[in-house]
C-alpha cells in the first residue's frame, strides 16, 4: 500500500513570513531523514508561498495551494479527495519527528492492525503524556 503524509501549512496572518520560513526549512529537513517511511509528502499551502524551486523540494513532495479563507480542517477536506495514496497520515506543521520508524509504526497500525484512523494525542501545554 502507498503511504502519504499530509501537512497543513497555514499562515494566519499576511505578515511575519520571515518567522515561518525556519519552521518550513526544519520540517522539510526532518522529513528527508525519514523519507523511506512514506511515499509522498503533501503540503497544504495556505499563504506560506511554498515553491518547489525556492525550497528545493524533492520529487516526492507535492504542494497544494488552497484558499486562505478556508478553515484549517476545511483545507483537508479540499485536498484529501485529490490524494492518490492508499494510507494518509495527517500531521501538523509543528510536529517534530526525531526518532526513526515512528512514521512507519503509525502506518503499520493503519495497514496491518486495520485501524481506520490514527490520530495524535494532543498534549498542548504539557511536557509528558501517559504511555
Amino acid at each position: 500500500m502507498t503511504k502519504t503524509l499530509l501537512v497543513n501549512f497555514r499562515k494566519y496572518t499576511s505578515f511575519g513570513s520571515e518567522f515561518y520560513e525556519p519552521m518550513l526549512t526544519f520540517f522539510l529537513q526532518q522529513m528527508q531523514k525519514f523519507k523511506d517511511e512514506y511515499d509522498t509528502l503533501y503540503l497544504i499551502d495556505s499563504m506560506w508561498n511554498i515553491s518547489p524551486a525556492t525550497h528545493h523540494l524533492p520529487s516526492n513532495v507535492i504542494v497544494f495551494k488552497v484558499d486562505p479563507h478556508l478553515r484549517y480542517y476545511d483545507a483537508f477536506k479540499v485536498v484529501i479527495p485529490q490524494v492518490k495514496e492508499d494510507l494518509i497520515l495527517c500531521v501538523d506543521n509543528d510536529v517534530i519527528i526525531y526518532k526513526p520508524n515512528k512514521i512507519k509504526e503509525t502506518f503499520d497500525l493503519l495497514e496491518y492492525q486495520k485501524y481506520e484512523v490514527v490520530s495524535i494525542y494532543d498534549t498542548i501545554g504539557t511536557r509528558t503524556y501517559p504511555e
